[in-house]
C-alpha cells in the first residue's frame, strides 16, 4: 500500500532521472545555441562587408530626422525637402536583437518540450531499474508496468515476456 502511494507521486514528477534528463535537454539546447552562433556570425560578416553585399540600386538604412530637412533639387528644377539622415544601420545592428530574442524563446520552448519528452523516456527506465532491483532483493517476480504513452513499450514487452518465460521454466521443473 505504501509503495502504491510512492508510485503515484512519482508519476506526476517530471524530473525522474535528473542526470539523463539534464543531458537530454542540454544536447537539444546546444542545437539552438549553435544555430544562434551561426546566425549571429553571418550577421557579423554582413556588418564587416555590407557594401559588397548590397545591390547596385540599393542603399544603406538610415534613421531620419523629419524636423531637419535638406533641400533637394530634382531634374525638372523642383526643390523638395527631404529629412536629414541621422544614423546609418547595418544588418547586424538591425537583426541581432530580434534573432537573440527568438533564439531565447526557442531555447525556452525546447527545454520545456525536452523535459516532457525526456520524462516519457526516464520514467520507463526508472521503472525498469526499480522493478528489477526489487525482484533481485525480494525474489518476487512481477511484470514491469509503464504508462501507455511512455517510450520503450517494446523493450518492456520483451522484458515481461522474458519474465514469463523464466517463470514458466521454473514451474516446469
Amino acid at each position: 500500500m505504501e509503495n502504491q502511494g510512492k508510485e503515484k507521486s512519482l508519476r506526476w514528477k517530471y524530473y525522474i532521472d535528473k542526470k539523463f534528463q539534464n543531458q537530454f535537454m542540454l544536447r537539444f539546447s546546444v542545437i539552438i545555441l549553435i544555430v544562434l552562433a551561426f546566425t549571429l556570425g553571418i550577421l557579423w560578416l554582413l556588418r564587416e562587408n555590407p557594401y559588397a553585399l548590397l545591390i547596385e540600386e540599393g542603399g544603406l538604412l538610415y534613421s531620419m530626422n523629419p524636423e531637419k530637412t535638406i533641400q533637394c533639387l530634382q531634374e525638372n528644377g523642383e526643390v523638395i525637402p527631404l529629412p536629414t539622415p541621422v544614423k546609418s544601420y547595418n544588418a547586424f545592428q538591425l537583426y541581432w536583437k530580434p534573432i537573440l530574442f527568438i533564439s531565447v524563446v526557442n531555447l525556452i520552448i525546447l527545454i520545456v518540450f525536452s523535459l516532457f519528452y525526456s520524462h516519457s523516456m526516464a520514467g520507463p527506465i526508472y521503472n525498469i531499474k526499480r522493478t528489477l532491483k526489487e525482484m533481485m532483493e525480494t525474489g518476487e517476480v512481477k511484470k514491469i508496468r509503464i504508462r501507455k504513452n511512455d517510450q520503450f513499450q517494446d523493450l518492456v514487452e520483451v522484458i515481461n515476456n522474458y519474465i514469463e518465460y523464466v517463470n514458466s521454466k521454473k514451474k516446469g521443473e
